[in-house]
């Protein structure tokens, strides 16, 4: 008999979009699923979707009060009986061979964890290619930058037995930074699907622009995943590849964000106690391999950051 794949959804007001994500699931090609619809406090008509779908008996629906993206695939895991789990978020959809073809990749290779690539689609029908990886077969020992993949929890399947100890950290922004290289490190194998099987739909009006200080939870998530691999083995090289997102994920990606805030008064403030969380949580970072091979143009504005010479940047921004 095939392995069963539990499909976590998390559900939270999204009664717009809802219908056409569970459709894409129960649709699946792979027959042997349990589809788990975790309501977490919807307070609109999310529920009553999820329950027109209980004549499917592979649908079971976690009804709790509110708890966050975290709390709810936390919960989804808490009841799912597969042999894979995979997390498909709410608003977005899967192609109907999604399941079934990263499962034939999966018994394949025996491994641990299968990624696929994703499409973005955005409200004006455009749409963009997202790579999952550039790899076929892999795994850390074989390759230490393969913990650098896109982190995405939603374009990939899971062995459910690895989240034995490790879950999706409740109340905290960036859960798959958090979590997914840590899987990504435990897996023996992780293969790699040469399609974008899961389209990831880009909302209109996103927090994404909106000043909120949990912005700054980007550098626990990192220093989460560190941790971890200083428990389990503590190898050299791992813990080069994870510093590597100080400068990825910490310097480049939280600085764009703050220069695009809706709220421009408060873009200086948060550039500032950006780079002060760079200093403290990785005081060599003007060592790091990726800061070092920085073009002429991010090097001049690191340079600017450091200096506290934060509105000079903006400057440059908004050129």
């Amino acid at each position: 008999m095939s392995k069963k794949v539990s499909i976590i959804v998390p559900v939270y007001n999204v009664e717009k979009y809802l219908e056409r994500c569970i459709k894409s699931i129960v649709g699946q090609t792979y027959e042997n699923t349990e589809i788990i619809l975790v309501n977490d406090g919807s307070t609109d008509s999310s529920l009553q979707i999820c329950k027109s779908y209980e004549s499917d008996s592979r649908v079971i629906i976690v009804d709790k009060i509110n708890g966050g993206l975290s709390d709810a695939r936390n919960a989804g895991l808490n009841v799912a009986t597969g042999d894979y789990v995979a997390f498909i978020d709410s608003d977005d959809f899967i192609k109907e061979s999604m399941i079934e073809q990263m499962m034939i990749a999966i018994n394949r290779d025996e491994s641990d964890i299968c990624v696929c690539d994703m499409e973005y689609l955005y409200d004006d029908g455009k749409i963009n290619f997202a790579s999952g990886g550039n790899f076929k077969l892999s795994s850390i020992k074989e390759n230490p930058e393969l913990i650098r993949i896109n982190n995405s929890a939603c374009n990939k399947l899971f062995k459910k037995e690895m989240f034995k100890d490790v879950k999706f950290p409740v109340g905290k922004y960036y859960e798959d930074l958090a979590t997914i290289p840590i899987l990504i490190y435990k897996a023996n194998k992780v293969s790699k699907v040469n399609d974008a099987f899961y389209v990831y739909y880009q909302r209109s009006g996103s927090i994404a622009h909106t000043a909120n200080k949990k912005i700054f939870e980007i550098y626990d998530a990192i220093d989460d995943c560190i941790q971890y691999v200083k428990q389990h083995g503590n190898e050299e090289i791992i813990i080069k590849e994870l510093n590597h997102f100080y400068i990825i994920h910490g310097l480049d990606l939280t600085t764009l964000r703050i220069k695009d805030f809706d709220d421009k008064s408060l873009r200086e403030e948060y550039l500032i106690e950006n780079m002060n969380e760079l200093q403290k949580r990785y005081p060599l970072w003007k060592k790091d391999s990726y800061y070092l091979q920085a073009g002429l143009k991010k090097k001049f504005i690191y340079s600017l950051l450091e200096k506290g010479k934060v509105r000079t940047v903006l400057k440059l921004y908004d050129k």
